[in-house]
């Protein structure tokens, strides 16, 4: 009976390949991770986004400074490091790997790759090569005067392997242990390799294999799954600390419903954010609520360190603010929604549009690069306070009006180019039908285009090309379109500016936040339906057409579809609801549109249709999936024949209807605490 046993790589002849494993196991995911982070996202946009150059910015230099730092700091992350590392350290293992002398032992013993021969070999050719490699080999034969130990005992043990490859090729007795065991010897023990270095098994070396064995499980693995649990505990899924969540979320419950919620509200709420003190531990949520103010004020600070810091502040928050409003969301806010997209246009247009109604009145204007307040000649044109009015016909010379000298037609450009949503055709869509079944699955299906301010009107939709008409302005019925009706959206090119917002420092930031936010309204009470959708995907093409472009053909059409969580009534009836798109970069980019479901049973002519024996389609079909959506009877599965299963399914069918039903008329999201202060 052979006896186990555990050999370490005293050679070290395996422990390589394993490191080299272990490590490219971990490190390809990550180099691909890294790589998409840092090409994938700007890919599509890169040749978007400038600066407004000529634009000579109060806090010009301070903002070149943040993003240079920033991008230092979004190159040289953490993953970056460890990335770098591990390719150094594979590169290492692989030239190591090279120029490793694999020994033979009885594990891998080939008596053709020994003899250096085809296991089709004649004895002849056996023989042959033995003679050959016995010379080449043999104690006697070598001179080993000048040799090293090494070397003799190297000579010694390929002979001794020669001798044996030839025994089990030519001598029976040694032929049958190498067929049976692998090896010429017969049954040996049976080894288990350990890939360890050889440096480490040594007397002196192994204590501090001991140590590592012991930091790795006792102290590094602990600390690292410490480290993740109290980084999941300490942030939202919105990527704030669970404490700013809290305490915006405790000071949007106590707020007055007499009140008005204003800007500078949300803004002294976000001051007291957790994340300031991590930008640097000195600032104070008094401190803080300052920066912010001057940041929309436009105000230089005194010194550079805290001009920097305000720049810092300013970006920070915007992020903030995106967080808050997903929150506020949640508990179907509608006025803290919309007060936290308008502080969020404030920090991005450095714009104070509550405490000067002037300012208020013409934040359409003040949004354009270089112009400011002191400079406009309001007194000349009053009424001129909106892009449109400015870029169609304007009552008084824009160069006079704005105040900018020689680069007007540069403001002008720019005032083209920001991007406003001609509505042509919203409704509530079913995905097969052209109707709205009652508890249905449904969604908002809103046609557009992209115009500019100084376009006039609509369109002309007679005149678009029919390429449009089929995959933008119609539903195309194919199986692809009701197997995946949101694919038209995601077809379309995302937003693309020409040119930053001049006075925002963090370049990349709106890069990802300058679209729309959808809100869907309910009519009754005012209160957000469902949870709100980005608008991100849009066709800007239409912003270089020219009027009469625009008019005709070449205009683009666009698409957003918002899903709802919720079902339809499982009644028949009308209910009003508005929908409403505030973009968050730019004053004048909202649109409100009223939508009215009407959700009614199957028309008549489909009745009359099944009427001829049409059978009901399969639940587990993708014609019974379609039924399902549109609420309209299907055929249960062979296993689905329990008339009690039948008879529960129907109570709970007409449970959901009511549930359904309450979801989108009888609303009603006031929390405990709003309770208490009711009935005090």
């Amino acid at each position: 009976m052979s006896s186990a046993n555990y050999d370490y790589d005293e050679n070290s002849q395996t422990w390589p390949y394993f490191a080299l494993t272990g490590i490219l196991v971990p490190l390809i995911p990550a180099t691909i991770s890294l790589l998409r982070d840092h090409t994938g996202k700007t890919s599509e946009k890169s040749e978007k986004f400038e600066d407004v150059e000529w634009l000579d910015r109060y806090n010009k230099k301070d903002v070149e400074k943040f993003r240079r730092k920033k991008a230092r700091s979004a190159l040289f992350t953490n993953k970056f490091i460890l990335v770098v590392i591990g390719w150094l350290l594979v590169g290492c293992l692989a030239y190591l790997i090279q120029h490793i002398d694999v020994a033979v032992s009885a594990a891998n013993f080939d008596p053709w790759k020994i003899l250096q021969i085809s296991e089709r070999a004649t004895t002849k050719e056996i023989r042959s090569a033995y003679r050959k490699l016995s010379v080449k080999y043999h104690p006697d034969k070598v001179d080993t005067s000048k040799m090293s130990e090494k070397e003799i005992d190297a000579v010694n043990s390929a002979y001794v392997m020669i001798s044996k490859a030839y025994k089990a090729l030519t001598d029976d007795a040694v032929k049958e242990n190498f067929l049976k065991y692998g090896n010429p010897d017969g049954p040996g023990e049976v080894t288990h390799g350990i890939a360890l270095p050889k440096f480490l098994i040594e007397g002196r070396s192994s204590p501090f294999l001991v140590a590592i064995y012991i930091l790795l499980i006792a102290v590094i693995l602990p600390l690292a799954v410490g480290k993740w649990w109290s980084g999941v505990k300490a942030h939202t899924r919105q990527g704030i600390y669970s404490e700013t969540a809290s305490d915006f979320l405790e000071h949007m419950l106590n707020v007055d419903p007499a009140n008005l919620v204003q800007v500078k509200d949300i803004l002294k709420l976000v001051s007291e954010a957790r994340e300031y003190r991590d930008i640097d531990h000195t600032l104070t949520p008094e401190r803080v609520y300052k920066l912010l103010l001057a940041q929309i004020s436009r105000q230089k600070q005194e010194n550079a360190a805290d001009e920097l810091l305000q720049v810092r502040v300013g970006a920070e928050t915007a992020r903030l603010l995106l967080s808050f409003l997903q929150i506020a969301a949640a508990f179907r806010n509608t006025d803290i929604c919309f007060t936290i997209v308008d502080a969020h246009r404030c920090l991005i247009q450095a714009l104070d549009i509550e405490d000067d109604q002037k300012m208020h009145k013409y934040r359409q204007i003040l949004q354009l690069p270089g112009v400011d307040l002191q400079h406009l000649d309001t007194e000349g044109a009053p009424n001129m306070f909106t892009l449109g009015k400015l870029l169609k016909k304007p009552s008084e010379d824009p160069e006079k009006f704005l105040g900018i000298g020689e680069n007007t037609a540069k403001v002008l450009d720019y005032a083209s180019k920001i991007p406003l949503i001609e509505p042509l055709d919203c409704k509530f869509k079913v995905p097969g039908v052209d109707y709205v079944p009652p508890n249905s699955h449904v969604h908002i299906d809103l046609r557009f285009v992209v115009k500019s301010a100084a376009h006039k009107s609509k369109p002309d939709v007679a005149k678009l090309t029919e390429e449009q008409v089929k995959t933008r302005l119609e539903e195309p019925v194919t199986m692809e379109a009701l197997r995946n009706p949101y694919q038209v959206v995601f077809d379309q090119p995302e937003i693309a500016l020409d040119y930053v917002p001049p006075y925002f420092p963090d370049a990349n930031y709106f890069k990802e936040n300058c679209g729309w936010v959808a809100f869907l309204i309910i009519q009754k009470d005012g209160r957000i339906g469902d949870s709100p959708g980005m608008l991100r995907r849009v066709d800007l093409s239409n912003l270089e057409l020219t009027q009469e472009q625009y008019m005709k053909s070449d205009a683009k059409v666009s698409v957003f579809k918002l899903p709802m969580t919720a079902p339809t009534p499982g009644k028949e009836g009308n209910f009003q609801f508005r929908l409403v798109l505030k973009n968050l970069a730019f004053f004048g980019s909202d649109v409100e549109i009223p939508l009215v479901m009407k959700v009614e049973q199957k028309p008549e002519q489909a009745v009359a249709e099944d009427a001829y024996g049409i059978e009901a389609p399969s639940e587990d079909s993708l014609a019974g999936a379609m039924a399902q959506l549109r609420g309209d009877e299907v055929k249960k599965s062979e296993d689905y024949e329990s008339e009690s299963d039948s008879s529960s399914s129907d109570e709970e069918s007409s449970s959901s209807e009511s549930e359904s039903e309450s979801d989108w008329t009888d609303i009603d999201t006031d929390t405990e605490v709003e309770e208490d202060e009711k009935s005090k």
